[in-house]
């Protein structure tokens, strides 16, 4: 199982990528109907940090996906070195 680590990891990045192209429209659909609920509409505050958010789920996982993915390579590469 030790050797397979690299694949799997890089494997685990790649579904964390797709992840987060297919949740994104959710989010966002979920986002809107949130801000233009009579009650949060008149925070401004809130309403802001709800235009937002969708776009920070979006890229956090994609840069969580990216970097695992680079890591799962990275530890391949070290597999095939012999180091």
């Amino acid at each position: 199982m030790k050797g397979n680590t690299g694949m799997i990891t890089t494997a685990l990045g790649l579904v964390m990528i797709a992840v987060s192209f297919i949740i994104f429209p959710i989010v966002i659909e979920g986002a809107e109907q949130a801000r233009t609920h009579a009650s949060i509409a008149s925070y401004t505050g809130l309403s802001s940090l709800v235009k937002i958010g969708p776009t920070l789920v979006f890229v956090g996982l994609l840069f969580g996906g990216v970097v695992t993915s680079l890591f799962g390579g990275r530890s391949m590469m070290k597999g095939r070195s012999g180091r």
